[in-house]
């Protein structure tokens, strides 16, 4: 890797970091205010502010996750990978698909027909 002096005494590679090849590996902190009408949603969207991500259009079965109650244990996130952020807040239950071309981050639940297969770019969820 090539290096250049930056400052006095510091060496910097030339090359993008591992996060920045591949957003799902940047590091995030979150808190959310403690709001009890809060959802599985409204952390998701929270933690993807930002992060180069959306959630995919809204489909019968996902809505069940989004719509799910925030834990207390989930209002306050992090550091960790947005990745690891995603996949605490969803569950053990929930697969996270991740469409790179797009940067749209679906979930989907394995014991359930609702698959999607690709998303339309016609019907995102877009945070307010």
């Amino acid at each position: 890797m090539p290096v250049m002096r930056y400052g006095r005494y510091t060496l910097v590679e030339l090359a993008p970091t591992a996060a920045q090849r591949d957003l799902l590996l940047q590091i995030v902190g979150v808190t959310l205010p403690d709001d009890t009408s809060a959802s599985v949603g409204d952390g998701l969207r929270q933690v993807l502010k930002r992060s180069g991500y959306r959630l995919c259009q809204t489909t019968p079965t996902n809505t069940e996750l989004f719509a799910l109650p925030l834990p207390a244990v989930h209002r306050r996130l992090g550091p960790m990978t947005l990745r690891d952020a995603l996949l605490t807040l969803a569950g053990p239950a929930w697969d996270l698909q991740a469409y790179e071309t797009t940067r749209v981050i679906c979930f989907t639940n394995p014991q359930s027909s609702d698959i999607v297969s690709s998303p339309s770019s016609t019907h995102w969820l877009t945070a307010p």
